[in-house]
Formats: C-alpha cells, structure tokens, sequence
C-alpha cells in the first residue's frame, strides 16, 4: 500500500525544509528547529529522513562506499574508485543525518515516551534511530550517540563523542526493548515501510537489525556478538523475503534517493545515461564466474546517445557484458558505452530503498551457524536461502518477470555448494553478502571491512588520499572542530588519526 500523494506531498514540504538538496556542498540547519507535527505524519517525516536524500546517497552510498569496494567504477566520479578526497563527499551522510534524520528522530522518541497512547511510534522510532545510529558509527567510528540531537529538548550543542563499543551494545538493548514495547491494542499509521503498521514485522525488522549489529563485532569481540545473534533469532527474525524491510517511495513526490541519482525519468540525475555509474570489472568478473543469473537481470550494455535522459535499447547478453576496472584513467578509455551498467528498471523512482532484507539475515545466520553460535539449522540451508532470497528480492523493483529466468535461478542455488573448511564457507558467504546488498553501499562497504570478503586489489592511482589503501571509515567532518572541538579532539585521541585509514573499533584486528 502506498500513501496517498496528498498526504506525501503535506510531508514533503516540511522535509523539504530540514533536508538536504540538490547541488548543496553544505548544510546549514538550526539544530534548535523543532517540526511541531502531528505524531504519525512526524513518523513519516523521520522515515523518510532515514531513507536519506539525493545528497548523501549520491555522495556517500553511490561516489563513494561503492566504489571504494568496486561494485561501481566511474570516469566521471572520479573520488570514489580513486580514493581521493572531498570534504563535502566525505561529510555528506553525517550532515544530512544529523542535520535531519537524527533530529526528528530524538524529537519523536521523547515527544511519545510519556505517551501510552504513542507507544508503537515510539518503538518504531528507536528502531529507525537504532539503525540510522549504526549507519553512522560504521561509517565514522565513535560519534555522538547519547546526546544526540538534543539542542532542542536539553540544550544541548556539543554532544560528546561515545566510544562504538558501547554504542552497539546500546543500540541491542534498544531494539529488544522497542520491540518488546510494541501494543497492537494502540494506534499506528502513517508507515510507508514495507511493515505498513504491521507490529509483528516491526519486530522481526528489530531482531533482523540486531544480528548486523552482533555481527559487526564478530573479529573484535565475539562473545558479545554471539550474544546479540542468540537474542536476536529468540526474539524472532524475518522469515521471508516479503518479510525485507524497506522504504516505500513514491513518483513524482518523494524518489528514491539513489534513483534521483541514476535515474532516467524527470528529474533524475541521469547518471547512467552519462555513463557515470558502470559496473567495476571485479563485480562483473565474480558474476561471470559463478554463472550467476543476476548477470542478466541487472546488468546491461546500452545502445544508443550515450549523453541522453532516452533509455534506448539495454541489450542483457550474458557475453557482452564487461566491467570497468576500477581506478581506470579516462585517458585510456574510448569505448565506455560499451561497459556494463545498472539495468534502468532498477533506477525507477517508485523502487523501494532496502534497509534490512531477509538475504542479508539469512548469510549473516550463515555464518553465525559456521561459528556454532546458534544450533538450529545448517550453514548450507542458511546460505541457499539467502541467495536466493537475494535474487527473489530483485523483483520487488517491478522488473519485467521475462529477465527472471526461473529455472536457471534453481539450478544455481540448488547447486550451489560450500567448501570444506571454515575459511572457504566464511569467503562464500560474504561473496554473496557483497552481492546481496548492492546499491546499499553503507552495508557492502561495512560488511567488506568485518569480513575481509571479497578479497579487493586496492587502486594506487597518482595522487591518491589513501597511499593505495582502500579506506577503512570517513573522516570526521571539518566543521565540526569549530562546533564540537573539544569533544571531536577526546575521540580523535581515543580512536586515532582522523584519516580514511584509521579503523573503527569493531572493524580492528
């Protein structure tokens, strides 16, 4: 079910106000600003904040996060695969979430605590924040958690800096206490998630989360993972790919954000018609190999102006499709047309943004299982559901049924199976983690830096920021030493170097 567009519209405008848009390099919000609205259009206001805006996700998800682990590749964009640096690029996703998202949703959660009538907005509200924190802790390591988005509520302005470990141990007691909070006696509206209000799916949408924040500490303390995984399937996880959460997004008034980037349709970017946005030859290559069928539904090289907002013909031949190599100078490239891109159904407006999918549950069940950390089920039947779930997935963007050829995508999840020892499985199942969450960098880039999956041949172009590393988290944006100096200076001490290379603390050895 989808919004009405009157009431999406209503939302947009008061959105449109704290959110981050086209061509800003900056974000300059009053962090005093408080949206006086009605709870439930409050709850769809911060819903989609979570989602994100053509801002970051072209910067962040798109520029950066996907390239640095080449699932993307670009001569236009050439920050990304190159490994060189931008302020704005870089601090793109801290600005338009705390300048948004983290707001409006600190602002819920106490506008409905004291609230028996509210309580199903408040626990969905410390799920959206629980995951929109994770989000940012991966991406920048220890950040302000606690007093966050409190200048309007506490008056406060320098939030101090919590250590990531006790911010991931937070956010699971956060999620197991919201979702025990639930009361489908109360009301709930205004849910443009795929739960559509439903209580039993906001809960299995907070356990799902839990298990990718245990798994984050899987190599830096994995008693406390094992822990977290262990809560997480007795609360209950999704149970199917219906089960996927996700934003639900609407033409013509609220786009999806990566779409608004690569998108053909008005007032897209159009970035795959420029050819900004193709295929790395890693991703390609890895496809090929094992004779994936998402080769086909998703990749596709495009006939016709290549400069043009017209699709033209997207020819998905198996045989011709090609990767760029990531790193690669436009200098030695005359023929980019014919590199593989993004097949354009894929960057409709109205697709949905995942958050949290079944695919991804499932692999990361995969490989708690390997580590004996939970007994039901085997590693191979976790597995087998997770591809397969990662390519049934794919038909929830309304894709034509003719490119899901049904028989060969049987044949390749029946026959696929795991190597004999524990590092071969562990390999396999985040390969597929890394295909899995395609177009939702954060997570490919986080799970990359957890797994060391796949194994990636970092880029040493000239003048890289990096030394040829791929970057490990972002920095902290520069704007905040003149706003937050002195708590910024504690965690830079305690972290590390503020640098592209300084490793979180669950993602250190």
């Amino acid at each position: 079910m989808k919004l009405n567009k009157i009431i999406y519209g209503a939302l947009i405008g008061a959105i449109s106000l704290t959110g981050c848009t086209k061509d800003f390099e900056t974000v300059n919000i009053d962090p005093t600003t408080q949206t006086d609205l009605a709870t439930d259009m409050l709850f769809t206001q911060t819903t989609l904040a979570v989602s994100g805006g053509e801002y970051e996700a072209w910067r962040t998800n798109l520029i950066y996060n996907s390239q640095f682990i080449q699932q993307f590749a670009s001569l236009a964009w050439p920050q990304g695969d190159k490994y060189n640096f931008d302020e704005g690029y870089n601090s793109a996703l801290w600005d338009a979430y705390y300048g948004n998202a983290i707001k409006g949703l600190v602002n819920l959660v106490e506008k409905t605590k004291e609230s028996a009538i509210d309580v199903n907005y408040n626990s969905a509200a410390r799920i959206l924040k629980a995951y929109a924190f994770l989000r940012l802790t991966d991406s920048y390591g220890d950040i302000p958690y606690s007093q966050a988005g409190k200048g309007y509520t506490e008056g406060i302005f320098a939030p101090v800096y919590d250590e990531q470990k006790n911010i991931l141990a937070d956010i699971i007691n956060e999620l197991d206490a919201a979702a025990k909070a639930f009361d489908a006696s109360k009301p709930f509206k205004g849910d443009v998630t795929s739960n559509g209000a439903s209580i039993d799916k906001w809960k299995k949408t907070a356990y799902s989360l839990m298990v990718r924040a245990a798994m984050r500490m899987s190599k830096k303390a994995p008693a406390d993972a094992e822990a977290g995984v262990k809560k997480a399937v007795a609360g209950g996880v999704f149970a199917s790919t219906e089960e996927s959460f996700y934003i639900k997004h609407l033409s013509g008034v609220y786009a999806n954000p990566n779409s608004i980037v690569l998108g053909y349709f008005a007032g897209g970017r159009n970035e795959l018609s420029a050819n900004s946005f193709k295929f790395s030859k890693l991703f390609i290559d890895w496809l090929k190999a094992k004779n994936d069928p998402r080769l086909k539904i998703l990749s596709v090289v495009r006939t016709g102006p290549t400069n043009s907002p017209t699709i033209g013909v997207e020819d998905d031949n198996p045989a011709i499709q090609k990767g760029l190599q990531s790193g690669t100078d436009g200098q030695t490239v005359n023929d980019i047309a014919t590199y593989s891109q993004l097949r354009s159904d894929f960057a409709d407006a109205d697709v949905p943004n995942f958050l949290v999918t079944y695919s991804e549950t499932m692999l990361l069940l995969a490989e708690a299982r390997q580590r004996n950390w939970i007994t039901t089920g085997t590693v191979s039947e976790y597995y087998k559901a997770g591809v397969r779930s990662a390519i049934d997935q794919l038909k929830l963007y309304g894709a034509p049924a003719s490119i899901f050829d049904e028989a060969a995508i049987t044949a390749y999840v029946n026959g696929l199976t795991l190597p004999g020892d524990a590092a071969g499985i562990l390999k396999d199942i985040n390969e597929q983690y890394y295909v899995a969450s395609f177009l939702d960098a954060y997570e490919s880039h986080a799970n990359w830096r957890r797994s060391g999956h796949p194994q990636l041949t970092p880029v040493n172009f000239p003048g890289n920021y990096t030394n040829g590393q791929i970057p490990r988290r972002f920095q902290y944006p520069a704007s905040e030493n003149g706003l937050n100096g002195a708590n910024l200076e504690a965690a830079i001490a305690r972290q590390g170097a503020n640098t592209w290379t300084t490793r979180v603390w669950w993602d250190a050895n």
